[in-house]
């Protein structure tokens, strides 16, 4: 009977117990706090430019000019340099320690041009991604690329030269040498 009398009280209290767990209403967790995104960058927008766009470019401007991607490593080194290209656009919409880097990034024309570079980039990777040899779209994509980089250059930049900044010019194209490496595994 004590048994009795112990196994009903235990189930009377497990069930008062789990009626009020019922009645309250499951609180959702708090959100966690909005993280502050990236305000400045550690480099000047000139030096990221240069490292991003201006080593990319060289591999998206190889397939317009002949020099097509041998196997998947240089396909690989194209496609990279596609992405490159597209998360350029992003990263230059952000101030940098360049003394004129807040000014760029607050006009709207910077950012359309910053936004049509991550566009090219884009079709870029399209186009790598299919390991396309058709010489005039990477051509004509090449010449977007080129008319991108000018504008930019014209309305920001006229007299701010950036070859010698992280890269410097190469004699490589004018010896008719391949960008891709002839030794690739």
């Amino acid at each position: 009977m004590k048994k009795h009398l112990l196994t009903v009280a235990a189930l009377s209290s497990a069930a008062a117990l789990l009626a009020s767990c019922q009645n309250k209403t499951a609180e959702a967790p708090a959100p966690a706090p909005a993280q502050a995104g990236l305000t400045q960058l550690p480099v000047s927008i000139n030096a990221a430019m240069v490292a991003l766009t201006s080593q990319a470019a060289d591999y998206l401007f190889a397939p317009g000019n002949g020099d097509m991607p041998r196997n998947d490593r240089d396909w690989g080194l194209v496609h990279n340099a596609a992405y490159e290209i597209m998360l350029a656009g992003k990263v230059l919409q952000i101030p940098g320690t360049g003394q004129f880097d807040a000014q760029w990034t607050a006009v709207d024309d910077w950012k359309t041009l910053a936004n049509e570079l991550t566009d090219i980039g884009s079709e870029a990777e399209k186009l790598a991604a299919a390991k396309s040899t058709d010489r005039a779209q990477w051509q004509a994509l090449g010449d977007k690329l080129v008319q991108n980089c000018l504008a930019c250059h014209d309305k920001f930049k006229p007299d701010t030269p950036s070859q010698g900044i992280l890269h410097g010019a190469t004699k490589r194209e004018s010896l008719g040498e391949s960008i891709f490496p002839t030794t690739s595994n």
